[in-house]
Order: C-alpha cells, then sequence, then structure tokens
C-alpha cells in the first residue's frame, strides 16, 4: 500500500502522467464498485418493501378481525345455509334484517336490499404512493374469505372466519396457496344466547 502511494506520488510530482492501462484499471474498479453499491441499495429498498406490505396488510386484518368479531357477536335472526352464514339482523348502522357480510373487490362488505358500506373504512385498504403500483399511485390490499364465505360450526354453535389479507402485487391466489399470504386470521365467534337460528340445505 506505501509502495502504490509512493508511485502515485511521484507519478503526479513527475512530469509523466497515467498510462491509459492505468486509467482503464481505475475506471473498472470504480464502475464495479459503482455496481455493488447500486444492488446493495436496491435489495435493502426491496426489503422496506416487502416489510411495509406485509405490516400493512397486517394492520387491516388486525382490524377487519375485531370489526368481524363484534359484528358477528351480537348478530340476531341468523339464517344458514349449506354451513354457511347466508343472512342475519345487523344492529350496525341501523342495517336491520336481510343483511349479508360479502366481499366486493377485495373490501368487506355488509349489504342488504338497499344499501351497503364497508366494514372497516376504505382509506385502510389502500395507501399513496407505494412502490411498483400500476393503478393512479395507490397501493391497493384485497381481502378475501375462505371459500368465499363465512361458514357456521352447528356442533358448537359458533361462526368459523378464516380471512386472507394480499395485495396488487401479491394478489389473492388458490387456496392451496393462501398460507403465503401477507397476512391471515382464523378464529371463531359464539353470537349472544337467544340468536333465533333459521338453518336450511339451500
Amino acid at each position: 500500500m506505501k509502495k502504490a502511494a509512493k508511485k502515485l506520488k511521484t507519478k503526479l510530482s513527475g512530469k509523466k502522467g497515467f498510462t491509459l492501462v492505468e486509467v482503464l484499471f481505475s475506471v473498472m474498479i470504480l464502475m464495479l464498485s459503482t455496481s455493488i453499491m447500486i444492488q446493495c441499495f436496491a435489495l435493502g429498498m426491496g426489503h422496506i418493501v416487502r416489510e411495509t406490505r406485509a405490516s400493512e396488510a397486517q394492520l387491516l386484518c388486525s382490524s377487519l378481525t375485531s370489526s368481524l368479531q363484534n359484528e358477528l357477536t351480537y348478530a340476531r335472526d341468523i339464517k344458514v345455509t349449506d354451513g354457511k352464514l347466508d343472512t342475519y339482523f345487523s344492529s350496525s348502522r341501523g342495517m336491520g334484517a336481510g343483511c349479508s357480510i360479502v366481499i366486493d373487490n377485495g373490501e368487506v362488505k355488509i349489504t342488504n336490499a338497499t344499501t351497503e358500506y364497508p366494514l372497516v373504512s376504505s382509506a385502510n385498504y389502500k395507501a399513496a404512493n407505494r412502490v411498483g403500483v400500476s393503478s393512479g399511485n395507490e397501493y391497493f390490499l384485497q381481502a378475501s374469505f375462505k371459500d368465499n364465505a363465512i361458514t357456521w360450526d352447528s356442533t358448537n354453535g359458533v361462526f368459523v372466519v378464516t380471512l386472507w389479507v394480499d395485495d396488487a402485487l401479491h394478489p389473492v391466489g388458490a387456496d392451496a396457496a393462501r398460507d403465503k399470504a401477507l397476512a391471515y386470521s382464523k378464529f371463531s365467534v359464539k353470537p349472544l344466547a337467544g340468536v333465533k337460528m333459521a338453518e336450511s340445505g339451500g
């Protein structure tokens, strides 16, 4: 190292300049160093994006889980068809009888014959300026239920909910692949005593 520094000092103090080979060698080292730095930066950004996506999905999944537990606990006049929740009486926002919980374009909504509203605010499903988003600079989260429904366990008298949350970059796939979802929640809810149950086979 000292010899190289001494040689460089001699070159600079002398009348001779660097040879073409030395210049090319220096440029190659600079290019290699720059390439390594860019790759490290890209890997770091990729990790940040993945962690951000997963964190946002977990937050939405947690909010949906809490809201669904509250909604199903106070459900009344429940109708079950083929082991799945069909309609029920909802006290949320005065929705009343004949309500269903559905997935609409990745959002969990309560709906009846006349109106619908998101179980949690639609703003929770998207965030602005996320990396890799193709539609309107927004990053969309998408929820889904197993078999697209909330099931009823008649033996134990509970609702069983299996919920996944993914996004536009990691779309919800077939049931077999959903163990790889960004967020996942499976829980059961027992409605309050005195529920009027009308069960049919479809």
